[in-house]
């Protein structure tokens, strides 16, 4: 899918305001991948270290950090058989592994995806 996206882009290590709101690029899907509209995500211990740089050998800058996703299922890999387009899932992205979930979409592979509960309820985004 082309286009762009907005995304909170981490350009420096340290508080809160080393995030900038950008628009980047929607990322492609590869074979064993899907492409998720994101639509919780959280501030995890993680997430907090690599943005004061505990982590900076790991995470080149700029960087779209967060690792965890709940969203529902855009576009799916030409190898994916386990989720269609609309499915409700969450998973944590692969640490250290590209962009993480801070970002309206998000590409994951399909071996860390779930699909989520239906007991739960997601707020829409504000």
């Amino acid at each position: 899918m082309p286009g762009s996206m907005k995304a909170m882009v981490l350009s420096k290590f340290g508080g809160f305001d080393a995030f900038e709101m950008r628009d980047v690029p929607v990322p492609a899907v590869g074979p064993r991948q899907v492409r998720v509209r994101v639509h919780a995500t959280a501030i995890n211990p993680l997430d907090y270290q690599i943005r004061r740089g505990d982590y900076a050998d790991y995470v080149p800058l700029p960087a779209i950090i967060g690792h965890d996703v709940s969203g529902v299922v855009e576009e799916k890999g030409v190898n994916v058989s386990e989720f269609e387009p609309c499915d409700e899932v969450y998973y944590t992205p692969r640490i250290f592994g590209g962009p993480g979930s801070y970002a309206e979409q998000h590409v994951a592979d399909v071996d860390l995806v779930a699909r989520r509960t239906t007991s739960r309820i997601w707020k829409r985004p504000i």
